[in-house]
C-alpha cells in the first residue's frame, strides 16, 4: 500500500531556494581528500559538469517516481529544512533541478526493504506489462532493481538520450561490474546517500584496545599491513568472562571480535576474492576464484576463530539490544555498515574508531569492501512516458548530488560531524575508494543467493569442506548464470 506521496511544484521550490541554508550547522567540507576513481569527491565539484542542454525546460509537468519508504537514512526527498546538512542538501538539491528543468516532482514512497523487495518490484512489472506508464523513474533496494533488470522491464540506460554514464557521478565500477553484451540498465553513485551508507567498514572501540595495550591501527592501514591475520591477532586475549559463568555467550561477555551473517559476506571480498568476474569480451563468468584452494584457507581461518577461540563470537542479533552490544562496549571489533555510526554511536559514551575492512595478506595490493544489498540502483522503467525527460531528470539529480549530496554526507558528515580525529577522517576515503561490485552479488537473486550464501552458510554451520560445499553446488550455480545470461540476450 502507499505509504506516501509528495507533489512539489517548481513554483514553490523556486520561492524556498532563497531559504536554503549551505551546510546547517555552518561546516565546511575539506577539499584536500583522497579522490576515488568511483565516484566523485570535494575536488571534482567545481570542476565536473553535466553535458544538459541549457534550453531543456519540461513546462511543468510532473516526474514521478517511485522510491525504496524503508530506507534508513533520508535519500530521494524530505518535506522540509531542518538545519541538519544532509537533510538541507537533499531539500536543496530537488529545488534546483525542479527549478532548472521546470518539473514538480512527485515521490510515491512503497515499502522496499528486504522482506518487500519482490511486492516493490511487481508494481514496476505491473505498470509495465499493462503499459501505463505509472513511473517515469524508480528508485530501490539493489535486488529488487536488478531482478527488474533481469525480467527485461527496463531501459538500456546506454541508450538514453541524456544519461552520460562517462561522468563521475556515475559508479564506474558498479557499471562494469553490472553491464550484459554492452547493455546497462540501473546504475548508482552520488545520486544514492544509501551506496555511501552502506559501505562496509571495521569499527573498533578505543577504550576496550586502550584497556588492552593496544595501539590502534590506524598507521597499519596506511602501511598496507591491516589484514586479517593482524585482527585476529590483535582481538586475541582481550576475552572476558564478564559473568563469571566459564561458558562463552555473546550475551554476558566482552569479545575481541564480533560478527554476524551478513557481516560474513565483507570479508569474503576484503580478502580479493569474488565470485564472477568478466572474460575478454565483457560478458560475466563464474570467476574461478569462488571455488579456490585461497576460498577454502578463508574459510577455515574464520571458522577456527570464531568457533575454536573465546576472543571471537558470531551475534545471532535476536534482539535490538543484542545488535547493539557494540554500543555497550562489548566488542573491541565489529564489522558493520558505515551508517552504524551515524545511526546508533552518534550519542555513544566511548570513542570509537574505523578502518577498512582487513586485507587477506600484505601482498595483497588494494583493501576491498562492498555495499550491504539496501543502497539504492536507480532506473527508468520501459513504459516511462518518455525515456528523454527520465534521463535528463535522473542526470540532474545525479550531476547535482555530485556537488551537494557527496560533500553533505561524506566529507562533512562523516569526515567531520562523525569522526573523532584526522586519521578517521582519512580511513573515510580509504574505504570509499575501496569499493568494489560482482555481477554474482548484484544479480544474487538470480542465482538462487548462492553467491553469497554458500560461503555465509559455510562459515556460520562450522562446515570447513568448502571443496564438497562447492562442487554440489557448483552445477545449479553455472546453471543459474546461463540463465541469467540469456534473458539479457545478444
Amino acid at each position: 500500500m502507499k505509504k506516501a506521496k509528495q507533489l512539489i511544484s517548481a513554483f514553490l521550490l523556486i520561492s524556498l531556494l532563497a531559504a536554503v541554508s549551505c551546510g546547517g550547522d555552518g561546516e565546511k567540507a575539506n577539499d584536500d581528500t583522497t579522490i576515488s576513481d568511483d565516484t566523485t569527491t570535494a575536488g571534482q565539484e567545481t570542476t565536473v559538469q553535466d553535458s544538459l542542454p541549457s534550453d531543456l525546460n519540461y513546462g511543468g509537468e510532473t516526474f514521478t517516481m517511485l522510491v525504496n519508504g524503508s530506507v534508513g537514512a533520508p535519500e530521494f526527498f524530505v518535506d522540509e529544512q531542518n538545519g541538519d546538512v544532509v537533510n538541507d542538501a537533499i531539500y536543496d538539491r530537488n529545488a534546483k533541478v525542479s527549478e532548472r528543468l521546470n518539473v514538480k516532482f512527485e515521490f510515491i514512497e512503497e515499502p522496499g526493504a528486504n522482506p518487500d523487495r519482490a511486492t516493490f518490484a511487481k508494481k514496476v512489472s505491473q505498470s509495465v506489462l499493462a503499459n501505463d506508464s505509472t513511473y517515469d523513474a524508480v528508485a530501490g533496494y539493489s535486488m529488487a532493481i536488478a531482478s527488474l533488470a533481469a525480467d527485461n522491464m527496463l531501459i538500456d540506460l546506454n541508450s538514453t538520450k541524456y544519461i552520460d554514464l562517462t561522468k563521475p557521478w556515475w559508479s564506474q565500477n558498479l557499471m562494469a561490474q553490472s553491464s550484459v553484451n554492452g547493455k546497462l540498465y540501473f546504475a548508482s553513485g552520488d545520486i544514492s546517500t544509501t551506496l555511501t551508507y552502506m559501505m562496509y567498514a571495521m569499527y573498533f572501540n578505543k577504550d576496550i584496545m586502550a584497556a588492552n595495550n593496544i595501539e590502534e591501527p590506524y598507521d597499519l592501514v596506511l602501511d598496507g599491513k591491516w589484514t586479517l591475520d593482524k585482527l585476529l591477532e590483535l582481538s586475541t586475549g582481550v576475552y572476558q568472562d564478564l559473568n563469571g559463568d566459564g561458558q562463552k555467550s555473546v550475551d554476558d561477555d566482552l569479545f575481541g571480535l564480533e560478527t554476524y551473517a551478513v557481516y560474513i559476506d565483507p570479508y569474503f571480498y576484503s580478502c580479493g576474492l569474488r565470485t564472477t568476474e568478466l572474460d575478454d569480451n565483457g560478458v560475466p563468468q563464474i570467476s574461478p576464484l569462488f571455488g579456490s584452494d585461497k576460498t577454502q584457507a578463508l574459510l577455515e581461518k574464520l571458522v577456527n576463530a570464531f568457533y575454536s577461540t573465546n576472543d571471537c563470537v558470531i551475534s545471532k542479533y535476536d534482539s535490538k539490544e543484542q545488535w547493539n552490544y557494540f554500543r555497550q562496549n562489548r566488542f573491541m571489533f565489529s564489522a558493520r555498515e558505515v551508517q552504524y555510526g551515524v545511526t546508533e554511536l552518534r550519542d555513544a559514551d566511548f570513542e570509537y574508531g574505523i578502518l577498512p575492512m582487513p586485507k587477506w595478506d600484505e601482498a595483497q595490493e588494494d583493501y576491498c569492501t562492498i555495499a550491504s544489498f539496501p543502497y539504492s540502483l536507480y532506473c527508468i522503467p520501459l513504459d516511462a512516458k518518455d525515456s528523454d525527460t527520465s534521463s535528463a531528470v535522473l542526470e540532474a539529480l545525479a550531476s547535482e548530488s555530485s556537488k551537494s549530496i557527496t560533500p553533505a554526507v561524506f566529507e562533512v558528515a562523516l569526515k567531520v560531524k562523525y569522526s573523532s580525529d584526522d586519521k578517521m577522517a582519512q580511513m573515510y576515503d580509504i574505504i570509499r575508494a575501496s569499493m568494489t561490485y560482482d555481477f554474482g552479488r548484484v544479480f544474487t537473486d538470480n542465482l538462487d543467493s548462492l553467491t553469497y550464501s554458500m560461503f555465509r552458510d559455510s562459515v556460520l554451520g562450522e562446515n570447513t569442506n568448502w571443496a564438497s560445499t562447492y562442487a554440489k553446488k557448483e552445477k545449479t550455480l553455472q546453471s543459474k548464470m546461463d540463465k541469467l545470461l540469456e534473458k539479457f540476450g545478444d
